[in-house]
């Protein structure tokens, strides 16, 4: 839901800008399952990106090896 209030639409469309940094607007899904496992994969590695930048001063992130620690674990 939108807010009325600006600064309050500011703070989602930040919280998102990773996912709409990914899409062109005008390129588009096959279907709503497609959409939804991409965006959910998206926000997945910004997340852990977030929480290993805030521990680590040296901070070095690549999603191949943080994929690979992932499946590893699994």
């Amino acid at each position: 839901k939108h807010c009325t209030i600006k600064h309050r639409n500011n703070l989602i469309e930040q919280d998102h800008r990773h996912v709409k940094r990914r899409f062109v607007k005008s390129a588009g899904f096959q279907t709503l399952r497609h959409a939804s496992r991409t965006i959910k994969g998206i926000e997945t590695i910004h997340a852990i990106y977030k929480q290993r930048r805030n521990f680590q001063t040296n901070f070095v992130f690549s999603v191949y090896n943080e994929l690979q620690k992932l499946v590893a674990t699994a």
